[in-house]
């Protein structure tokens, strides 16, 4: 048991530990700039002045799990990851089932509008 005044021991790695954490450090690295793109992606869609946008801000906003989102919606993860970068548009039926799940109504249409 250590006292509040030793500093706590920390055991050193064993070879195998070290070569999992190196090959994660590795994966990390060639990832991250892939997802710095998507999440930009995703940040302008959901700017978007449009239906689409709007929903994609209520997703991201949501409490729900996008993989909760996507299988009551009943469309694939990979499906909703894609309307929400911008890169696939889903079918109105679709937007409007996500848009369900999530609890998302439209604001009332203004006057002359």
């Amino acid at each position: 048991m250590t006292t509040p005044n030793q500093p706590r021991r920390i055991p050193e790695p064993t070879p195998a530990e070290t070569e999992r954490l190196h090959r994660l450090r590795h994966s990390i690295t060639n990832e991250l700039p892939d997802l710095i793109m998507r999440d930009q992606l995703r940040q302008e869609a959901r700017e978007e002045q449009s239906i689409s946008g709007a929903v994609r801000d209520a997703v991201q906003r949501s409490d729900l799990p996008l993989e909760a989102i996507a299988a009551k919606a009943g469309l694939p993860p990979l499906q909703l990851d894609e309307f929400l970068t911008g890169e696939r548009p889903l079918r109105s039926d679709l937007l409007d089932r996500v848009a369900a799940v999530i609890g998302y109504q439209m604001p009332p249409a203004r006057a002359g509008a």
